[in-house]
């Protein structure tokens, strides 16, 4: 359960663009910083910025794996998270985003 002063913080981890994209693509499951950079066609340094933002609040989780840092959402958001993204399924730009997606190894 969420604890009532985690809200704003989230909220405000959520009130950009960039990071919502970033959430909306890794409802599709774990994805590394170099596949979240170019899906978004964005660098590294500026994902990994906007992701540990999000880390932070509590909504993505990270793991290493040898020099590749790996994201994925944490489990037991609030309501209004789940339902914020459902609308995104609706805006051409996040559609794009995960049409644009390759998986691929960064290793």
């Amino acid at each position: 359960m969420i604890v009532t002063e985690e809200i704003p913080l989230k909220l405000s981890a959520l009130s950009d663009e960039t990071r919502l994209r970033m959430i909306n693509i890794l409802r599709g499951g774990e994805l590394c910083v170099c596949e979240i950079a170019e899906a978004l066609g964005i660098s590294q340094t500026k994902a990994s910025r906007h992701l540990n933002i999000l880390k932070t609040a509590g909504i993505v989780s990270d793991r290493r794996q040898a020099q590749w840092v790996y994201y994925s959402i944490v489990d037991g958001q609030p309501g209004f998270f789940y339902a914020l993204l459902d609308d995104l399924d609706n805006l051409k730009k996040f559609q794009d985003d995960i049409s644009g997606l390759k998986r691929k190894s960064c290793e």
